[in-house]
């Protein structure tokens, strides 16, 4: 479905979260609007300020391939720059606007957003500023080491077998620095990130079940054990990541 824009004020100069990515498609719908003006250079230590508009998923957990939205349903899309082919996926954020401070979860990638604007779920949205105007000033900064309430779970996407495996990692709570997998008896094994979040064994990693170290981008480092090679269920586990 089109996205609806709104007429916003000019674009505003603004910092990134991540490095430059590559471009991931995102199915959406909803309200915003983008403007085209480059972003400075990110200032360590500082909030980024910018502009929230805001929208509704269609389905499922966005370009971060959750099976669904969170829970609380306070979620945020971002920028190419800013979601960073996936690397930004499942850490949070806390922003603020003219109505106070919301924490959100990163879920989704808005294409047509520079960096500094940020998509927001209408429910989140309404937390910082008022709905009926669509567009809000903010500033946002990521959170560290945010309260998820849960253990790690796992998804193995649709047609995974021993000769190629995709892995989806679920409430880790930081963004995630990397993933491996060992099966028994093996090494561990490294796997890359896609765009869409899953992390891949292109060749496979054998027929499991697996065991599965994670790794996130404050140092935190856990394993799971077994793992199943069972594509589109989704495996609980008591492992959390700190």
């Amino acid at each position: 479905m089109r996205r609806l824009p709104f007429v916003l004020a000019a674009a505003l100069t603004a910092t990134s979260l991540l490095p430059d990515p590559a471009l991931a498609k995102s199915g959406r719908s909803g309200e915003s609007a983008a403007a085209t003006r480059a972003p400075a250079k990110p200032v360590a230590g500082k909030a980024t300020k910018g502009k929230a508009t805001l929208y509704e998923l269609q389905s499922g957990g966005g370009n971060c391939s959750y099976p669904s939205p969170p829970a609380d349903n306070l979620y945020v899309a971002l920028s190419p720059r800013e979601y960073a082919a996936a690397a930004a996926c499942g850490g949070y954020l806390n922003v603020t606007g003219p109505k106070g401070t919301v924490q959100v979860k990163v879920v989704d990638q808005c294409p047509e957003c520079p960096a500094g604007y940020i998509d927001l779920s209408r429910t989140a949205f309404a937390r910082v500023a008022d709905p009926g105007k669509g567009t809000a000033a903010v500033s946002y900064r990521p959170v560290g080491n945010p309260r998820v309430g849960r253990p790690l779970s796992f998804r193995v996407k649709e047609g995974s077998s021993r000769w190629w495996l995709a892995l989806l990692v679920i409430d880790h709570g930081n963004p995630l620095a990397s993933v491996e997998v060992k099966a028994v008896g093996g090494a561990w094994r490294k796997l890359a990130r896609a765009d869409y979040n899953y992390w891949i064994a292109q060749s496979g990693a054998g027929q499991g079940p697996f065991a599965v170290r994670v790794t996130d981008t404050r140092g935190h480092r856990v394993t799971a054990n077994g793992v199943r090679l069972a594509p589109a269920v989704i495996q609980r586990t008591t492992t959390k990541m700190y």
